[in-house]
């Protein structure tokens, strides 16, 4: 075998030490030989070095190991700069060679000098067999393909609009310079392989297809795209399965679901403190933080000291550790989770958010009870109790609210539901109410904007969210209700909606708009649409919907823009929703589209509606309601401790 080979494989890894053996024996098993691969180990926690340590007998095989992960794109960058081959192969440590792909690879580019990329076809998602992910008819259309990438369709995992898996391709070394991977500290996106083919494309390359099915882009949950952009992915799973350290902060970039630049949203806050403050308490916050995780940190701002023990797998929108802000300190969430908890000493554990945490707090709760910490234990749920039944949840969740020290309930009707459903009466001084996903009072600024109303005439409302009940198009048209709709993400989400809409001429696309911009930019409009379902439980909550119940974390954008709120007229019914509103005199009620340009088209209600919600939007920021909080926390520690100094004197 000479010294330079004629192919450099790359193959980066990453906890694959399951799959990495099936990757390598489809290599051993090329017809072509003339190969050497770089072999990359991504920093992975799993026996991945143990695996493949039999390979490294192979003088072809070259072995790095990172001691912490650093991403794809710079493990691809490092393996580059060791490649010694004339062409690039990358065969990802999931993913499967067919015998004969080396070779039709090769000899694409040894027969056509003009040809500066070969790709193989590809099985994908184990029924699909094509030339690349968007079918047949990509081929010779590459680069039309990557610059106007199709929507995806329902049900679609690959939403960035790649066309080539790592696994498919083989390209010639650049003599000016290799084309280098976006790496983390640029920007993560589930678009990196799509980015570095349009750069190749943009520098002249030509692409080939071989004409042949030859590899296999294997299918499974933790495949990167799906980490980054699958509707369980996000930013929170990203950090979690890549173990990215709390030191660095995100770029996150997804084609589909919520966007983060951590440093421009949360850098504010990253302020360090000597914590806790003398007097102050240690909180041990379990499970997930939703939409706004920055919020507790107004109980950092009181002197009182953090730590997390993060749910591992969020779904896209929501939130958990470890932050790159603040001073939250992790607790790993590893089989000696207990013993750093006790290490910690908290004074309290607040446990929340979401039904996916349901089972996580319920261990936790048990585990703290059976090794006898006490310390008290906070159940603080904002999800719907029906999706708890719904998953098999419900002896959890009822568990959680009866054994629990302390409540915390999101709004009244929140807690009457639960005590009809339980047929108790909670204890007054272990219950508290208070919305679980409220935004921090900094993005409360005034920086407020004139009316769009007011310059031309016409009633321009928003919908910052899932566009829940807001139809038919027809009826909104004809009662000239503009409808501005932010939100790439969610534009995606409801692409029916959101084509009809703007058929009418009456719908207005906007990118999705963050924390620091929601009073500029969205005081502009007249009122904002929450969830618009007609109650049917007329009073009587045993009958109630989620939709009845819910307070959606879209009122605290809303609230800080000071917005009115537009809701169906169900005031015949009880819906949490609706008693706000209608509490601080700022909700829109209607029955038909047409009640809704009535009222925004009086002016003086209009400027009611508005100076009302202004008036009380600092109630809904969580730094309003941090000290009652933490006073709720003091008082069930002092009863745990009265109550432990009764059983001693018994004793």
């Amino acid at each position: 075998m000479p010294e330079s080979p004629l192919v450099s494989v790359l193959m980066p890894t990453f906890k694959h030490a399951t799959f990495v053996r099936r990757a390598l024996e489809s290599l051993f098993a090329q017809t072509f030989e003339d190969w050497e691969l770089l072999l990359i180990d991504d920093g992975s926690p799993d026996d991945t070095a143990h695996v493949v340590a039999p390979h490294l007998a192979d003088a072809r095989v070259r072995f790095h190991r990172f001691e912490h992960n650093v991403g794809l794109g710079a493990a691809l960058n490092f393996a580059t700069d060791l490649a010694r081959g004339r062409y690039l192969a990358y065969l990802p440590s999931d993913d499967v060679w067919y015998p004969a792909h080396l070779a039709s690879l090769v000899r694409v580019l040894q027969e056509r000098s003009d040809v500066y990329l070969a790709y193989g076809g590809v099985r994908f998602e184990y029924r699909h067999f094509a030339a690349t992910l968007r079918g047949d008819d990509v081929v010779g259309r590459e680069e039309e393909v990557l610059d106007t990438p199709l929507a995806p369709k329902k049900g679609e995992t690959i939403t960035s609009g790649n066309i080539l898996a790592l696994a498919q391709v083989l390209h010639r070394r650049d003599p000016q310079g290799d084309a280098r991977w976006t790496e983390r500290h640029e920007f993560v996106s589930d678009s990196l392989e799509a980015d570095f083919w349009r750069g190749l494309l943009k520098r002249g390359a030509r692409f080939a297809y071989t004409g042949k099915v030859s590899c296999e882009w294997v299918d499974h949950p933790w495949q990167r795209h799906k980490v980054i952009a699958h509707f369980q992915g996000g930013l929170s799973r990203y950090r979690s399965y890549y173990g990215v350290g709390q030191d660095v902060w995100l770029d996150f970039r997804p084609s589909r679901g919520m966007r983060v630049n951590e440093r421009e949203r949360f850098g504010r806050f990253d302020e360090a403190r000597a914590l806790p403050k003398r007097g102050a308490l240690r909180v041990l916050i379990v499970g997930s933080l939703g939409f706004n995780p920055e919020r507790v940190l107004a109980l950092e701002e009181r002197g009182h000291k953090l730590y997390g023990l993060w749910l591992k797998n969020t779904e896209t929108w929501d939130s958990a550790g470890p932050y790159p802000f603040g001073n939250i300190e992790t607790v790993a969430h590893d089989d000696r989770w207990l013993d750093r908890v006790k290490a910690a000493r908290p004074d309290v554990i607040y446990a929340l958010l979401n039904w996916q945490d349901v089972r996580l707090l319920r261990d936790v709760q048990e585990a703290v009870r059976e090794a006898r910490l006490g310390v008290p234990f906070v159940f603080h749920f904002k999800e719907g109790p029906f999706i708890c039944l719904e998953h098999g949840l419900w002896p959890d969740l009822v568990k959680l609210v009866t054994d629990s020290d302390g409540r915390v309930f999101i709004s009244d009707e929140n807690r009457a539901w639960f005590e009809l459903a339980l047929n108790e009466r909670f204890d007054d001084a272990a219950t508290f109410v208070l919305d679980g996903d409220l935004p921090k009072i900094e993005w409360q600024t005034n920086d407020w904007a004139p009316k769009l109303s007011d310059l031309d005439g016409e009633v321009h409302t928003v919908c910052a969210g899932r566009p829940i009940g807001i139809v038919p198009w027809s009826d909104i048209a004809a009662a000239r209700l503009h409808v501005h709709f932010y939100g790439e993400h969610f534009h995606a989400w409801f692409p029916n909606w959101t084509r009809e809409g703007l058929e009418t001429g009456f719908m207005h696309l906007h990118p999705t708009v963050g924390p620091r911009d929601w009073v500029r930019e969205l005081s502009r409009y007249d009122a904002a649409w929450v969830q618009v379902h007609d109650s049917v439980n007329g009073g009587d909550l045993r009958r109630a919907t989620w939709d009845d119940l819910n307070l959606p974390a879209r009122l605290g954008t809303y609230a800080a823009a000071g917005l009115p709120w537009i809701l169906k007229d169900n005031r015949h019914s009880t819906v949490a929703m609706q008693s706000l509103a209608a509490r601080h005199d700022f909700g829109v009620f209607f029955g038909t589209f047409e009640d809704v340009a009535v009222q925004l088209r009086d002016p003086e209600r209009k400027r009611e509606l508005t100076e009302n919600a202004r008036r009380a939007r600092h109630l809904f920021a969580f730094d309003t309601h941090a000290d009652d909080l933490v006073t709720f926390f003091r008082r069930l520690i002092q009863r745990r401790e009265a109550s432990e100094d009764s059983s001693t004197r018994r004793a």
